[in-house]
């Protein structure tokens, strides 16, 4: 009966341990546990332009010479109903993501969900790179110009490194 109590001592010990730790490891690394980025947009423009305008700019970018850095290497999987999907391979190293862009129309035109994950189950920290694969779309396409109802909305919790994020340095 005194091994049984030691086991169960040591286990209990060991959980709160490893409970403890995650705790800490979440309150110090506020970013999502895997590379990663989730990212709203509102456009005053109607949803099949602002979906047409991406599909254009991953195609214009699917191309494998990347002088201009992280502009090329994007490669257009398909449309749903209201979804794009995509991957964009780095030119270095060539980590590839996955993303998607999801359209609703809203009050003043389209509201778009942005979602980009790194492909690498390893990943964790990636500088900004799954962000970056969606803005320099929205960039790309100009959907951020000129226009009075465009707005962004993310944080850290839901991007990796979003406010770190400098896609400039890449782009």
């Amino acid at each position: 009966m005194g091994c049984c109590r030691c086991c169960c001592l040591l286990t209990f010990v060991a959980v709160l341990i490893i409970a403890g730790s995650m705790g800490l490891f979440t309150a110090f690394f506020p970013y999502p546990s895997h590379a990663s980025c989730s990212v709203k947009w509102e456009f005053g423009e109607v949803c099949p332009s602002v979906e047409d305008r991406l599909v254009t700019q991953i195609k214009e970018w699917s191309h494998k010479d990347c002088t201009a850095k992280q502009r090329c290497g994007y490669e257009f999987l398909g449309r749903d109903t209201d979804v794009i999907r995509g991957t964009h391979t780095t030119p270095f190293l060539s980590f590839r993501d996955s993303f998607n862009f999801t359209f609703a129309t809203s009050k003043n035109g389209c509201t778009v969900q942005g979602n980009s994950y790194s492909e690498a189950w390893y990943a964790v920290i990636d500088f900004g790179v799954n962000y970056c694969n969606l803005k320099n779309l929205v960039m790309g396409a100009q959907l951020d110009e000129q226009d009075p109802y465009y707005t962004e909305t993310s944080n850290n919790t839901v991007c990796t490194m979003y406010s770190l994020a400098h896609c400039n340095l890449y782009t």
